[in-house]
C-alpha cells in the first residue's frame, strides 16, 4: 500500500494467524524486522505486534475495574504480559486493514482496528500504523500499544542499529522491582543500558540508524516508550499509551485511561525513514 509511482520501495505483510502483527516490513533490500524460522517463534518475540487491551505487564494478572477484581490468564512468569491479541486469530478487511473482537478471557468486549499505511519515493517514506479500540456495551479499561523487534543489523555484515533521542538527560525512567513491575518511582536521568524498561517524557523523534544504511524517526500519539535491548539479534522500542501495570493505577502519578459503552480510543505509531 502506499502513493502511486514505480519508485515506491517499501513493503509490508500482516499475519492474521500471528496476531494481526507486521512480520514483514521491508525498505528497498533491508527488512526491518526479526522473524525467526517458524518452528522457532515465540509469540511474544518476533515481528512487530499490538499490544491491546493493555501492553506490558499486569502484576500477577489481576485489577480492579468498577468495584470488579478480574485476572487475565499467567503468560509471562508470575504475570499477564501485552494483551490478548497478539495470539489471536485476526479478520483481514483489506490488504492494510485487520480487526478483532476482544472475546474471553477479556471480560469487557470490545473490537480493536489495526490499519498501515506506506507513502515513500524511493530514498525517503513513512509508515504510519493505527490502533483503534471500540468498546461494546459496557465500560473498560485501556491501552494500547506496538512492539516491533528490530534487527540489530540489517545486513551480516553490517553495522549495529543505534537508538538517540534528543533529551535523554532529563528523560524519566520507571524504576522496577525484583518482580520487573513499575515502583511508581521516577528515575532522572536514565541509567546506561541495557534496558526492559519504560519511559516518558521523551523529546519526539526517537532515531535509530544503521550507518550508511538507513535511518528511522519514530513518532507516537503514546506518550510512554518501553525500550528493550538485552539481546544480541534484535532490540525493540516500543510506544504504549501508559506504563506496564498502570491497570493498577495507585502507585502512578496518572490516571487509567478508560471508556463507556460506544466510545473509542485511538493511537498512532509513525515510522519516517531515509535511506544513507
Amino acid at each position: 500500500m502506499g502513493s502511486a509511482g514505480e519508485r515506491q520501495i517499501s513493503s509490508f505483510r500482516f499475519d492474521t494467524h500471528h496476531g494481526g502483527r507486521l512480520a514483514q516490513l521491508k525498505i528497498g533490500e533491508f527488512e526491518l524486522l526479526f522473524s525467526p524460522p517458524e518452528k522457532d517463534r515465540v509469540p511474544t518475540s518476533w515481528g512487530a505486534y499490538p499490544m491491546v487491551p493493555w501492553a506490558g505487564r499486569i502484576a500477577d494478572g489481576k485489577f480492579s475495574f468498577d468495584g470488579r477484581i478480574e485476572e487475565m490468564p499467567i503468560n509471562f512468569g508470575d504475570h499477564a504480559i501485552h494483551g490478548t491479541a497478539f495470539t489471536s486469530e485476526w479478520t483481514q478487511l483489506a490488504e492494510n486493514h485487520l480487526v478483532l473482537d476482544l472475546d474471553p478471557p477479556w471480560p469487557f468486549g470490545g473490537t480493536v482496528s489495526h490499519r498501515i499505511a506506506l507513502t515513500d519515493n524511493g530514498a525517503t517514506g513513512s509508515v504510519v500504523l493505527e490502533l483503534s479500540v471500540l468498546a461494546a456495551a459496557s465500560a473498560m479499561p485501556v491501552m494500547v500499544g506496538w512492539h516491533p523487534w528490530f534487527k540489530r543489523r540489517l545486513t551480516s555484515a553490517g553495522p549495529a542499529g543505534q537508538l538517540s533521542w534528543a533529551n535523554f538527560e532529563r528523560t524519566e525512567m520507571y524504576e522496577l522491582d525484583n518482580r520487573m513491575i513499575p515502583t511508581g518511582r521516577l528515575i532522572t536521568p536514565p541509567p546506561p543500558g541495557p534496558w526492559d524498561h519504560a519511559f516518558r517524557s521523551i523529546s519526539q523523534p526517537l532515531t535509530i540508524a544503521w550507518k550508511d544504511q538507513l535511518q528511522l524517526q519514530l513518532r507516537s500519539s503514546c506518550d510512554h516508550w518501553v525500550i528493550y535491548d538485552e539481546r544480541e539479534y534484535a532490540f525493540c522500542v516500543e510506544p504504549q499509551s501508559g506504563p506496564p501495570d498502570i491497570f493498577n493505577p495507585k502507585r502512578f502519578d496518572r490516571h487509567l485511561d478508560a471508556i463507556g459503552p460506544g466510545e473509542q480510543f485511538t493511537h498512532t505509531f509513525t515510522i519516517d525513514w531515509e535511506l544513507q
